[in-house]
This record gives C-alpha cells, structure tokens and sequence, in this order.
C-alpha cells in the first residue's frame, strides 16, 4: 500500500498531459448526444400513446347501432361502386 501511496505523490506533482485538456469537449458533446436521443425517444413514445388514445377513443366511442346497420360499408371495404365490386355481383 506505501508503494501505491508513492507512486501517487509522484503523479500529483507532474503536469497534465495535453491530450487530457481537450477530453472535456468531447464527453460534454457525448452526453449532450445522450440527451437528444433519450428526448427522442420520450417524444416518440409520446406521441405512440397519444395516437394509441385517440384512436381507442374514437373507435369505442361510436354508437353499437351504426355498427348494426347492415346498409353501412366498412372504412376500408370495397365501396359498392367499384368496377371490380359490380363486375363480381
């Protein structure tokens, strides 16, 4: 342990060396990257659950007897005019 102690002294008394004096730079632009992309990936999700509420909402909040009605086509059914719907009836 007295060795390490030593060796530490000696390292206390010399300069830095040059390539040291730039690294801040670097790891304060890698956790500003960081943080851009956790800020993403938050909007996304974000943006994930409020597509996924609305959507829910706006499926659920219809009436049950217009989905009853026999006379109502599907959202993206073959509408009745089509030229392949009238060529198959």
């Amino acid at each position: 342990m007295k060795q390490v102690d030593q060796m530490l002294s000696l390292l206390r008394n010399e300069p830095l060396p040059v390539a040291l004096s730039t690294i801040e730079v670097s790891v304060m632009a890698g956790l500003a990257a960081g943080r851009e992309r956790v800020a993403g990936r938050r909007g996304f999700a974000l943006a994930c659950g409020v597509a996924a509420v609305v959507g829910l909402w706006g499926g659920l909040s219809t009436p049950a007897s217009s989905l009853r009605d026999s006379r109502a086509e599907p959202v993206l059914g073959v509408p009745a005019a089509a030229p392949s719907h009238l060529l198959a009836s």
